[in-house]
C-alpha cells in the first residue's frame, strides 16, 4: 500500500509540472486554455515539489510525509481553484491524498 499511495503522490505531483510548463512557455499545452502567470507558475511548482517530496519520504520510511502531503494538496487545491476550468479533476485527487495521509497505518 505504501508503494501505491508514493506512486500517486508522486504522478500527482509530475502532472502539476505542466502548470509551471504552461507559465514559463517550456511546452505547448493546448489542454491548459486558461493563462497561468509565472508567479502561479511558481506556485504550481511548488506543490509539485512538496506532493513527489511527500513521495520520497514515504518511501523512504520517514516521518513527516503526511505533513509535506498535505501542504502539498492544499497547494494543489488553492491551485485548482485558481484555474478550475482546466483542474477541476485535481480535487479528486487532493481528496485522496488527504485520505491517505489520515488513513494510511501509522
Amino acid at each position: 500500500m505504501r508503494f501505491a499511495i508514493a506512486i500517486f503522490l508522486l504522478i500527482h505531483g509530475l502532472i502539476h509540472l505542466m502548470g509551471f510548463a504552461k507559465a514559463f512557455g517550456l511546452a505547448k499545452l493546448p489542454q491548459l486554455q486558461q493563462g497561468i502567470t509565472r508567479p502561479v507558475g511558481l506556485l504550481w511548482l511548488a506543490a509539485a515539489l512538496l506532493l513527489m517530496c511527500a513521495a520520497a519520504l514515504l518511501l523512504l520510511s520517514r516521518g513527516g510525509w503526511r505533513w509535506v502531503a498535505l501542504t502539498g494538496a492544499l497547494l494543489s487545491q488553492g491551485m485548482v481553484l485558481l484555474d478550475w476550468q482546466d483542474a477541476k479533476a485535481g480535487t479528486l485527487a487532493n481528496l485522496v491524498v488527504l485520505l491517505c495521509t489520515w488513513f494510511f497505518p501509522r
